[in-house]
């Protein structure tokens, strides 16, 4: 126990003891010095710096809302800045005319790992890595121009030039002493050594270096000299009139979120492939009804990038369903709406988008022609809207085993069709109405369904009816009445009639043979008859012989 209290002991004791100042009134930093520490200039008070102050590392100022500082001479972050070389960098270098010969020394802040290509009045180092760079030549001139095509795989940057001309005193070069196109001043970690917190109001007339700035308030840039102090994180307003920012430590000056609004007039950025300012979304997402909707975005964000289909939690894994949110671009550049490049001309996303729900009563497609700038939205969908109106019996008595019509009918209220299928079940068990194949309702549309319904079983039944709704639609009101039941119909077996029919066959008989008789009878009169004529003639013909006498 007691050496863990005599290490916190230590500890405590090597920190560094941090002041911090409350600014609660009106007053003014006119000289020159240091500040170090914390700084809060309260509500209702306004905090100028009008002199020139180094300000030490990790001081940290922070102007509450209602308060202002001014910002009408210098604050520089203490440490001294390192000459940052962009890909293409073109070094001027104050010479003076020193002397006829000598050597221009280039320290870099950090070893040059990659190979670089050094240019010198012609002369050109290809390929060069190391530390020092050195060239001998005539240093009886004004300036110097040294071309440097840096490595992009790597940050390249000078901390100092040394100049040695022969008889005389070398002469040392600070970063700051020098200039050209693809040069920028930056803090040497490349960090911001101190800070600004704005929740109220911030006014630059002077200079600042090195200072990471927030600005949830009003920040007001008109003839400022801001350097390494990008980027500017903007969550309120900035505008930016007749200055100069340089040195930018990031792919962009001034980062606005959101809906954060920036005014950039007459000034100059780092340049190059760093931004004046970007305008990203702190989140994008969209709200949808069930985890079966997916998305589909087109040009999105800086890089024009569309996207494969996303889903709820860009994910269908069960454990990571339910919320309804599809986040629908995955990193700042697929979320940067709006931009201002280095060249100051101004770009904004041509994004657009689709929602899908593929189901088996068809795709339901929302087109979105420009995609919202915005956080978050919802979508909805076109879709049908089903009610089972009515099931009617043509009877209500029918034999077993014997089809028995039935028609339904089906309005679809919604504003999508829709191919369904229909459930039926009677006495608790499925329903045999015929072949099940889906119906098809378009929107605005009522249909019949002609059916064919038959029982195996005797009794009094009622068939009952059921739009089928596909898992899909979770959380959808696509059906609005799903079921419909017909009348009570009595189903019974046919009689059986065969033993009835005795009497009237044996009838049937009785007078066939009775028919048959008589037939007979006439038949054999008839043929007695003839036998009888043929008789009679044959004896007129014996008397007319008879009566012949000669």
């Amino acid at each position: 126990m007691r050496r863990a209290l005599l290490l916190s002991l230590i500890i405590l004791l090597s920190q560094p003891f941090v002041s911090a100042t409350d600014i609660s009134d009106d007053s003014e930093e006119a000289s020159s010095g240091t500040l170090s520490g914390n700084y809060t200039v309260t509500n209702g008070a306004t905090w100028t710096v009008s002199g020139d102050y180094e300000i030490a590392e990790n001081t940290a100022i922070v102007i509450e809302e209602g308060a202002t500082m001014v910002v009408s001479g210098s604050m520089d972050a203490v440490a001294p800045p390192k000459l940052n070389l962009a890909g293409t960098a073109n070094v001027l270098v104050p010479v003076g005319n020193l002397g006829d010969s000598g050597v221009l020394r280039i320290d870099f802040a950090d070893e040059i790992l990659y190979g670089i290509d050094i240019e010198i009045n012609n002369e050109t180092s290809v390929n060069w890595t190391g530390t020092q760079f050195d060239w001998n030549g005539d240093l009886d001139v004004e300036n110097i121009t040294v071309n440097i095509t840096t490595h992009p795989f790597q940050i390249t940057s000078i901390s100092s030039i040394t100049l040695s001309a022969q008889g005389t005193t070398p002469v040392l070069l600070e970063a700051e002493q020098m200039s050209g196109n693809g040069t920028s001043l930056v803090i040497p970690d490349r960090n911001n050594a101190w800070s600004i917190d704005v929740q109220g109001s911030l006014i630059v007339t002077g200079s600042i270096f090195g200072a990471g700035i927030s600005c949830s308030g009003t920040c007001t840039l008109n003839g400022a000299q801001m350097t390494s102090t990008g980027p500017i994180e903007v969550m309120g307003s900035i505008s930016v009139t007749d200055s100069t920012l340089s040195g930018g430590i990031s792919d962009e000056d001034i980062i606005v979120w959101d809906d954060a609004s920036v005014t950039w007039t007459n000034s100059t950025g780092t340049g190059g492939v760093t931004d004046n300012w970007v305008n990203i979304l702190t989140t994008r997402t969209i709200g949808i009804e069930n985890g079966y909707v997916v998305f589909y975005g087109y040009d999105m964000g800086y890089d024009s990038i569309s996207t494969s289909p996303l889903g709820d939690n860009n994910t269908f894994e069960p454990a990571n369903m339910g919320d309804n949110v599809i986040e629908i671009a995955l990193d700042e550049r697929d979320r940067m709406i709006r931009w201002q490049d280095g060249d100051g001309v101004v770009h904004e996303e041509s994004a657009s988008g689709l929602v899908v729900l593929s189901t088996p009563w068809g795709d339901y497609e929302h087109q979105i022609p420009d995609l919202p700038k915005v956080n978050h939205f919802d979508v909805s969908l076109d879709l049908p809207s089903l009610s089972f109106d009515s099931l009617v019996e043509s009877d209500d008595e029918n034999n077993v085993n014997s089809r028995l019509g039935i028609m339904a009918t089906v309005t679809n209220n919604g504003d999508a069709s829709a191919n369904f299928l229909i459930d039926c079940i009677s006495n608790g068990t499925d329903a045999n109405v015929g072949v099940n194949v889906p119906y098809s309702a378009g929107a605005g549309e009522t249909i019949e369904i002609p059916m064919n319904w038959d029982s195996a079983v005797e009794g009094e039944l009622t068939l009952e009816c059921t739009i089928f709704v596909p898992y899909h639609f979770d959380g959808f009101d696509v059906v609005s009445s799903g079921t419909a039941t017909t009348n009570p119909v009595t189903w019974s077996i046919e009689d059986d009639n065969s033993t009835n029919l005795l009497l009237p066959i044996a009838i049937g008989l009785v007078l066939a043979v009775g028919v048959f008789a008589f037939m007979f009878r006439k038949n054999m009169q008839n043929e007695a008859m003839k036998e009888y004529s043929q008789s009679i003639e044959q004896i007129d013909d014996s008397d007319e012989d008879i009566g012949e006498i000669e």
